[in-house]
């Protein structure tokens, strides 16, 4: 039986789900509604299919993917710690094989992640966006 390999988005997935303080609530997209109280912190991260790489030849399988992880947490001083642990664990995808059988990470690179407050769920939010090559 031949074994098809983990997208990007699902190896982020699992290697995210990884960390211990965020419990496994790692989603694609969206999040379930939380509250202070309840079901935080949690990730929610943005991906797109991303840019092929081209050459004279026409088109490569390396690519470059774009995204965008999202830290939410109940309170500043516990986003700062769990922020901490999933810019770690993006910046070890570099030159390496992500999850079980994901991609082979050549380079990362990330923008300066940015601290916001949402005022209607009453939560913290630390945004990364990143780019990955593979």
């Amino acid at each position: 039986m031949i074994q098809i390999a983990q997208t990007f988005e699902e190896a982020l997935t699992e290697e995210m789900k990884s960390i211990a303080a965020l419990e496994g609530r790692v989603y694609p997209a969206f999040a379930p509604e939380a509250t202070a109280g309840q079901g935080v912190p949690y990730l929610f991260y943005l991906s797109s299919p991303g840019l092929r790489t081209k050459t004279q030849d026409g088109y490569l399988t390396g690519r470059a993917v774009r995204g965008e992880l999202n830290v939410v947490a109940a309170r500043y001083a516990s986003l700062k710690p769990v922020s901490a642990a999933v810019l770690d664990q993006l910046i070890s995808f570099e030159r390496r094989r992500i999850s079980t059988d994901g991609p082979f990470i050549q380079e990362v690179t990330y923008e300066q992640p940015v601290e916001l407050y949402e005022d209607k769920p009453k939560l913290y939010r630390c945004m990364i966006e990143f780019e990955v090559y593979f």
